[in-house]
Order: structure tokens, then C-alpha cells, then sequence
């Protein structure tokens, strides 16, 4: 064999030796490192990596919170189509976080616990009240918003002079709330030996408030004063009391396991409370009257 075929034949081997070969991890050039990297290794690198926040959120309205924007353009995507309190305060934890902002929608305020519980949603921001059932399943922020237990009732139902709180809890009485909502379960413990009646629209529940079908609706302050100032036609039957003395504390559903976020979202609530950036989105959604900002 001449020495040309010897060679030839050393380097095929060599070859066939080296793609036989279990590959080696080479290591990482400088400079070529995640932008991540810099992170703990939990759910904030998590996200990161993702390159974006899926905040979980309830799929009907709940205006000022999210609504549908009334003139929507066509070439819009379904998410760009919808505005509000809480919406504006999720594209503004993304984008804080340096990632991009994903909606995944549930059927009930309760599902949007359990999507964030079973970690289909990094986050649940949709107008959620903290109840000590829900934080069996998730962590909760510190609140961003805090409203108040309201009952709009029928001006024939209960006398003004009396605690409706106390007037309404008899057999015969019929209150109205929103169903997969926390004030189901408020108006069972706060009304007993009432009847508690579950509705999934909320307008056509205050019809029935007025038209003496229902005694009276139980919401928070924050919807009924948006009710009132959309129906002032209705004001005539329905009337308005607000327990200043119960409490409804709105905040952010977190996993257990998610602390380093938890951390993070409770120091940008006091930074955005501090800059005054968190009343001026307020005094946006919530204040009549008030011009809203361009956009």
C-alpha cells in the first residue's frame, strides 16, 4: 500500500471516530451568556427566559377594571381591543419586567385562581378580591385597591332607616350576586337566612333589583358607582348603601412557590404608590368627569 492510501486510510478512521464520538459541551464564549442569567434561578429568570408575563383574567367586563374599548378598530388583535384599570397595570408589570404581555382568559374569577394555581398563568390580575379560601390555593400581593362590601338595593325592599346588613338576612329576602365571584360566598355568610340568588349578568341583575324581582344586589363600591353613573334612570328604584365597615381587598394571585416575584410586585406596588404613578391611573379609570390622558 503506497504511503498516499495509508494516510487517506488514517484520516477516514480518525474521522469515523470522531462523529461516533459523544459531543462535548463546549464553554460558553464571554459575551454569549443570557440575558437572564444575572437573575436567581427561579421565577423571575423563568420569565425572563420566556420572554413574557401570562396574566390569567376573567373573559367577561368588569368595567373600569377591563372593558372592551366601545370603538374598536378592525385591525386591532382581541387584547389591543380591551382597556382598563387593571389592564394598564399588567402591561406595565411586563414591560417593567423587560418581557411581553400575554392574557389567558378563564370563565369565572375562581378559574383565574386556579389557572395561576396550576401554573398555566404566571400571574392573576383581574379585579380579584383576597378571600381566605383562594389564598388556600395562591399567594396574594400586598392590595393594590381596596373597595368596599355594597348592596344596591330596591328603594320598596328595605326600609332606609334600618341596617340593611340586618334587614335583608330573613327567609323571604332574595339577594343577588355574581356567580364564580368572591361575593357569592360573602353574601352566604353575611345573609344566611336569605336566599341567594347566582347571576352571570350583572345588568340584567340590577334589572331584577329594579323591577322588585331581587331585594337587593351585593357588589363592591367600585362597580356599583359605575353602575349608577351608566343608569341614572334606574336611581329612581335602586339605592345604594356602602358597609364603610367591610372591607374588600383587591390584589395580585401569585403561585406558592413564586416568592421572588411576590417580593417584586410588593416593591413596585410601594414604588408606583410613592411616585404617585398608582393615583394617577386611578384618578384615569375611576374619577368621572376627569379628561383621560392621551394615549
Amino acid at each position: 500500500m503506497s504511503r498516499l492510501s495509508i494516510r487517506g486510510s488514517l484520516l477516514i478512521s480518525l474521522l469515523a471516530l470522531a462523529l461516533a464520538a459523544p459531543a462535548t459541551p463546549q464553554p460558553a464564549s464571554p459575551g454569549a451568556d443570557s440575558a437572564c442569567d444575572h437573575l436567581p434561578p427561579t421565577d423571575l429568570r423563568r420569565i425572563c427566559n420566556s420572554g413574557k408575563l401570562v396574566v390569567a383574567r376573567y373573559r367577561g367586563e368588569r368595567p373600569p377594571f377591563f372593558a372592551e374599548k366601545p370603538n374598536r378598530d378592525s385591525w386591532t388583535t382581541p387584547e389591543q381591543g380591551w382597556q382598563g384599570f387593571d389592564i394598564d397595570l399588567a402591561r406595565d408589570i411586563a414591560r417593567r419586567l423587560g418581557v411581553a404581555y400575554e392574557v389567558r382568559l378563564a370563565d369565572s374569577f375562581d378559574e383565574v385562581v386556579e389557572l395561576v394555581a396550576t401554573r398555566q398563568a404566571d400571574l392573576g390580575l383581574s379585579k380579584l378580591s383576597v378571600t381566605l379560601e383562594r389564598s388556600r390555593r395562591v399567594r396574594f400581593s400586598k392590595p393594590y385597591m381596596t373597595v368596599y362590601q355594597t348592596l344596591l338595593i330596591n328603594r320598596l325592599s328595605a326600609p332606609k332607616q334600618e341596617d340593611p346588613f340586618v334587614f335583608l338576612n330573613r327567609p323571604t329576602a332574595r339577594i343577588g350576586a355574581l356567580d364564580g365571584s368572591s361575593y357569592i360566598g360573602y353574601a352566604a355568610s353575611e345573609f344566611p337566612a336569605a336566599e341567594i340568588v347566582p347571576y352571570s349578568d350583572f345588568d340584567g341583575m340590577l334589572l331584577d333589583v329594579a323591577e322588585n324581582r331581587l331585594d337587593a344586589a351585593f357588589v363592591d363600591s367600585a362597580r356599583a358607582n359605575t353602575w349608577r353613573q351608566s343608569n341614572p334612570q334606574l336611581l329612581i328604584h335602586v339605592r345604594a348603601f356602602i358597609a364603610r365597615d367591610r372591607k374588600d381587598s383587591l390584589a395580585l394571585a401569585l403561585n406558592w412557590e413564586d416568592t421572588h416575584l411576590l417580593a417584586w410586585l410588593n416593591l413596585y406596588l410601594d414604588s408606583i404608590r410613592d411616585d404617585g404613578s398608582a393615583e394617577r391611573l386611578y384618578a384615569e379609570w375611576f374619577l368621572a368627569g376627569k379628561k383621560r390622558p392621551a394615549r
